[in-house]
């Protein structure tokens, strides 16, 4: 009895040893079967290889219209004008056009005088017509008088502008009445003066101050109703204008 036992036992064990090497025969044949990426001694992934094709493609090139608006256009650089100090200014002639017109008067208890002035600058460069009108009593005579006067000048500067000029006497008349109402003439007249003039621009306007300074002389005056005669008749002033002028 104990003997069948035994028997039973070793077949039991006998078969379930069987049993189990298929099965581990059975999975190792499964896994080996199967198909991986992973080979041994190779731990890397595989890269999938490019292909030509696209690279061999043949682009055609495409041409689009010409427009200049793209790119940017040419900037010219204008030379700047330096700066310049207020004597510069002063002292710089100026291309402007100028036209000026000057009046000054005085007058006191024996002796009124008046002058007017017109003138024309270009570049610096001014010429002008000056009128003196004087009346004095002198030696019992009153002497009534007027000539005009040739001006040449230059004018420094551009907005502030400095100007000197002179003048030559070139015609002018004289009258001279005595007391006893005897009247002399003379045309015969000959003289100088000189002036400056400072100018201030607004806009295209100018204000002008000036000084004047003149120095005349009168010879053969003679009368129509006596014999008697003048040898001269001199004189000399000074006197301050104002004025206005135009420039552009």
């Amino acid at each position: 009895m104990i003997c069948l036992r035994y028997k039973f036992l070793l077949l039991f064990i006998f078969i379930f040893f069987v049993s189990f090497s298929y099965v581990i025969a059975q999975s190792r044949y499964d896994f080996k079967g199967k198909s991986t990426n992973i080979r041994e001694g190779d731990r890397s992934f595989k890269q999938k290889k490019r292909t030509y094709e696209e690279e061999e493609r043949i682009y055609e090139p495409v041409y689009a219209p010409f427009n200049k608006n793209k790119f940017p256009k040419k900037t010219t650089y204008q030379k700047q004008r330096p700066y310049q100090s207020e004597d510069r200014r002063l002292t710089k002639s100026t291309k402007k056009i100028r036209f000026r017109y000057l009046s000054g008067t005085y007058k006191n208890d024996y002796q009124e005088g008046s002058r007017l002035t017109y003138s024309i600058i270009w570049d610096g460069a001014g010429i002008g017509q000056s009128a003196f009108k004087y009346k004095t009593i002198l030696d019992d005579a009153t002497y009534e008088l007027e000539h005009k006067s040739l001006d040449v000048a230059y004018t420094f500067g551009d907005e502030y502008t400095l100007t000197f000029g002179s003048s030559a006497i070139y015609s002018g008349t004289l009258t001279a009445t005595t007391d006893e109402n005897d009247i002399y003439e003379s045309s015969s007249v000959t003289g100088y003066g000189y002036f400056s003039v400072i100018g201030i621009e607004f806009g295209i306007f100018e204000i002008l101050f000036a000084y004047q300074y003149v120095r005349f002389s009168f010879v053969e005056i003679e009368s129509d109703s006596t014999s008697a005669y003048m040898a001269s008749f001199k004189d000399s002033g000074n006197q301050y204008a104002t004025g206005i002028g135009i420039a552009f």
